[in-house]
């Protein structure tokens, strides 16, 4: 992996290190992604690299809390493990709305360094983790690569037709 250490990778990510260091730029994505959950709804969230990022520090927010419930939040090849990512975000908590958390990653993936375990993210309940995922993109990060995994798209097909 280029930039071996997890501080060269999330510094290697501009967008991710740009919304954790620029207040301004994370206030305006936080603002425009919790706008999208409608006050008393349930939504089932995906969310990819960069995304899972944001949709984590917007869904651990109490305001977002009382306003929506996820049966299911779905980080696929998230950086969310990486501690200079962390980090930024303490602290760490399991979002209070969220019932289920689904990780998924490729062990090649060249952002997603390390799986949502108690040993890089510790929250309660622990996170579920796949790390089988065989993305077939070329840096093994690509969201079609996560989406046309067999599991990951059952997990999500599951999860938006339950009762």
């Amino acid at each position: 992996v280029p930039f071996a250490s997890g501080a060269g990778v999330a510094l290697f990510t501009n967008d991710v290190f740009q919304y954790l260091h620029r207040k301004d730029l994370r206030a305006v994505m936080d603002k425009g992604v919790r706008s999208a959950f409608l006050p008393g709804s349930e939504a089932v969230v995906v969310s990819h690299s960069l995304g899972t990022v944001v949709a984590y520090n917007v869904l651990k927010n109490e305001a977002t809390a009382a306003d929506v419930k996820v049966p299911l939040f779905v980080t696929l090849g998230s950086p969310l493990a990486i501690r200079a990512v962390k980090n930024k975000l303490q602290p760490v908590s399991h979002p209070p709305t969220v019932e289920h958390w689904f990780n998924a990653m490729d062990e090649r993936d060249v952002v997603s360094l390390y799986p949502l375990t108690s040993d890089h993210f510790a929250v309660f309940p622990q996170i579920e983790n796949m790390t089988t995922v065989e993305n077939f993109t070329e840096n093994h990060h690509g969201i079609s690569g996560y989406l046309s995994d067999r599991d990951v798209a059952a997990r999500i097909h599951a999860a938006l037709i339950a009762p």
